[in-house]
């Protein structure tokens, strides 16, 4: 699914819908909140929007702190580095919050 591929290869889900149902919080673009720290599902990539920000038309979020407790869940070895998340046998980034 385009703006997909990351969730898909790493969370083996196959849509957005999929996900929202094993408990992740997921906005769809352009209805992503403002001020919240979110994970691009298309690329896994950490970011922000602020208020003066333009946000995508389009894409797939998860909420970071939703994602990483179902990571946490799931016994999946969650780690951010760079501003990246994977699931790495031995993270290197932020591991908790």
């Amino acid at each position: 699914m385009q703006n997909f591929e990351w969730a898909e290869n790493n969370l083996n889900v196959q849509t957005p819908h999929e996900l929202q149902d094993r408990g992740v919080q997921v906005y769809f673009a352009p209805n992503v909140p403002r001020g919240v720290e979110i994970v691009e599902l298309g690329t896994g990539s950490v970011t922000r929007f602020n208020d003066n920000e333009k946000r995508s038309p389009v894409g797939y979020y998860a909420n970071y702190d939703s994602l990483h407790r179902y990571a946490r869940e799931h016994n999946l070895p969650f780690s951010e580095s760079n501003g990246q998340i994977s699931f790495d046998r031995y993270p290197t980034g932020r591991t908790s919050r």
